[in-house]
């Protein structure tokens, strides 16, 4: 039997260097979506080949239309058969319901919800009848507890919850389409390392979530045909503290309270 291959998009860093990582280790042929860091992607494709496995990194601007329908052509290798997508990329800027633009609006979703949807579609076309695939996306826990914080992201990921859902019944038999909402999971490059510690730790397991535990899930969702049209969150419990704002935010007014 062939090696199956995985689309990951942004897979050169952070969540989705995790998963292209652990996925190559598992034997999968891993393609490596990157936007603009082509020396990033590659050098995390050196270091999946220096452990035994084997990939291709791949460029798409998730946020035009055209490139995107144009993706999964360049995920071509005969031997490597594309049958999953994990769709890990992600537009996250600050606005809310006051300050929001069209540019940030469309931006969120048209990389968050359109560019999901077009890559399940196109794997859809592309898997043989009578052969089978998934979809992996990568979502957010706060859809489960929402607060008005990061107004089009957290709108965005709230649709890719129901585009979730709605694709599992559309795409199914040959597609299935799960998943992953991750809490709090690494430090973003506008938060305070006192920040990090206190919010990675409002959860119910008092402890900073462990990134591997994405990739595992992620393992589970491809490796589990019964599993399907399921959001599975990997957040410590944090969904079920009903925090009026955002959990960076939450962090920021407890220790401004506490100075």
């Amino acid at each position: 039997m062939m090696a199956e291959a995985i689309l990951i998009t942004a897979a050169s860093k952070r969540i989705g260097k995790c998963l292209a990582e652990k996925l190559a280790h598992d034997g999968y042929y891993i393609y490596l979506h990157y936007h603009t860091d082509k020396a990033e992607a590659e050098t995390t494709l050196k270091s999946i080949q220096s452990k035994g496995g084997n990939g291709k990194v791949v460029q798409c601007d998730l946020d035009q239309y055209d490139q995107v329908e144009g993706l999964l052509s360049e995920c071509d290798n005969p031997d490597y058969p594309l049958r999953h997508v994990i769709n890990n990329a992600s537009q996250f800027e600050n606005d809310s319901i006051l300050d929001f633009t069209e540019s940030s609006f469309a931006s969120h979703q048209n990389v968050n919800l359109r560019s999901p949807m077009q890559l399940a579609r196109a794997l859809y076309n592309l898997i043989p009848d009578g052969e089978k695939g998934s979809v992996i996306n990568i979502i957010d826990s706060k859809v489960f507890a929402l607060n008005p914080d990061f107004h089009s992201y957290t709108l965005s990921k709230y649709a890719l919850k129901g585009a979730t859902e709605t694709m599992a019944q559309a795409l199914s038999p040959k597609v299935r389409v799960n998943g992953i909402a991750p809490g709090l999971t690494l430090i973003s490059s506008t938060q305070s390392k006192d920040n990090f510690e206190l919010a990675s730790h409002l959860n119910f397991i008092g402890e900073p979530l462990n990134i591997e535990d994405i990739a595992r899930t992620a393992q589970l969702l491809i490796t589990s045909p019964s599993i399907n049209g399921t959001t599975i969150p990997v957040d410590g419990g944090q969904k079920m503290i009903n925090f009026t704002g955002d959990i960076v935010n939450v962090a920021k007014n407890i220790l401004k309270k506490s100075d």
